[in-house]
């Protein structure tokens, strides 16, 4: 593909990289969240230890949504079909 903008996937529904990368990261960093649960869970015992991994989690929580609202934003910048110079 010659265009600027390349794309992921396949059909009608191309994905520019940038859009492809955020999304991937927001998938593994929710499913971390939902091990930090189990992990919680698991941590009952020991006070330290669970108040260390509800703060790696609220943080991660809070990445997480800094990482969705930066998807919205560079869609919104690259929508499909479209092609920007780099």
């Amino acid at each position: 593909m010659n265009t600027s903008q390349e794309t992921v996937g396949r059909g009608s529904f191309p994905l520019d990289n940038l859009c492809y990368d955020l999304l991937t990261i927001i998938q593994a960093k929710s499913q971390g969240l939902e091990a930090y649960d189990k992990y919680l869970k698991d941590a009952q015992g020991d006070d330290e230890i669970k108040n260390l991994l509800q703060q790696i989690r609220q943080q991660d929580s809070q990445w997480v949504q800094q990482l969705m609202e930066q998807l919205v934003r560079v869609h919104q910048g690259h929508p499909v079909g479209s092609s920007s110079g780099r």
